[in-house]
């Protein structure tokens, strides 16, 4: 197994064809197929399968591409290490965020990053916090901003700030204007989001040690859908001010303060515990740990 191998099916496995993989990396297609199957002979597994499209991984081959990504992206921070040594500010930095905080910080950050670092190429990939901080492990990520990182010996957590849950509905399905406790939420019918999301597993959690569980009446990944069903009345969700105002703003929704107890999310910027002493990553998190503290805090 060499890098050029590696190289090669990954590329292949991204694009879901040999062909178009040749085209991109200027290599005949008959030899580029052959490298895949020196690979493949090698490590006595069947890597790629066809389908009405192209190719796909097989199981084996996802778990290499998974390594072999890591490896790659190693080995490019490698080359980047040595310039960046004799530069301090060349080189690539890759963020993983959020969404929902991706929208409140990527502007400013891109400006800070290019008048400070006017050589350095940042990429800004968004995820759910599960997803970050598997890339992050992997070696895809070089910092992440993440909700209630789980801990691990892996990574190294700072923390920002906080985040406030709120129970969200419609003005005229609550009783009162008071807070709601939190056991009530087992009784309402709840619209939410599926695990691993990290409010779900924060209410999941919570709930759980009064021994209770959600009523959960729909589950669904996209937010907007979300917000809709709970305007359209068929359901309350949980969600941050943050989170409303990013993908319900001006719709007219009504939030409540959840006591007994409150609810609340840590956002932290997690890089991994073992990382190579680069300059420009530490520009990058210096930047991007000021901005969240001045923008995340408002």
């Amino acid at each position: 197994m060499d890098i050029r191998q590696l190289g090669y099916f990954v590329r292949v496995a991204e694009l879901g064809s040999f062909s178009r993989a040749s085209a991109f990396l200027h290599v005949a297609q008959p030899a580029l197929s052959r490298q895949i199957r020196n690979l493949e002979i090698e490590l006595k597994e069947t890597l790629l399968i066809r389908n009405g499209r192209g190719v796909e991984p097989t199981e084996a081959g996802e778990r290499l591409l998974s390594n072999a990504r890591g490896v790659l992206r190693l080995i490019e921070r490698t080359y980047e290490d040595i310039e960046n040594a004799r530069t301090g500010k060349s080189g690539k930095v890759v963020i993983g965020t959020p969404s929902t905080i991706s929208v409140a910080i990527a502007t400013a950050l891109i400006r800070r990053v290019r008048e400070e670092l006017p050589d350095a190429q940042v990429t800004l990939v968004h995820g759910r916090s599960s997803q970050l901080q598997e890339w992050l492990l992997s070696g895809r990520l070089d910092m992440a901003i993440m909700y209630d990182a789980a801990s691990s010996p892996m990574l190294e957590i700072n923390d920002l700030v906080e985040e406030k849950i709120y129970l969200v509905g419609r003005e005229c399905d609550f009783e009162g204007t008071g807070p709601i406790p939190l056991e009530a939420l087992a009784t309402l019918p709840m619209i939410i989001a599926p695990r691993p999301n990290s409010v779900r597993v924060l209410l999941d959690s919570e709930l759980a040690r009064m021994g209770q569980k959600p009523n959960i009446v729909f589950e669904l990944d996209p937010l907007e859908t979300m917000f809709d069903l709970v305007a359209d009345g068929l359901g309350f969700t949980v969600a941050s001010l943050r989170t409303l105002g990013t993908k319900r703003a001006g719709q007219g929704l009504a939030t409540r303060n959840i006591i007994g107890p409150e609810l609340v999310l840590a956002v932290q910027l997690v890089l991994p515990a073992r990382r190579l002493n680069n300059r420009l990553q530490e520009a990058a998190f210096r930047i991007l740990k000021d901005l969240c503290l001045q923008v995340l805090k408002r």
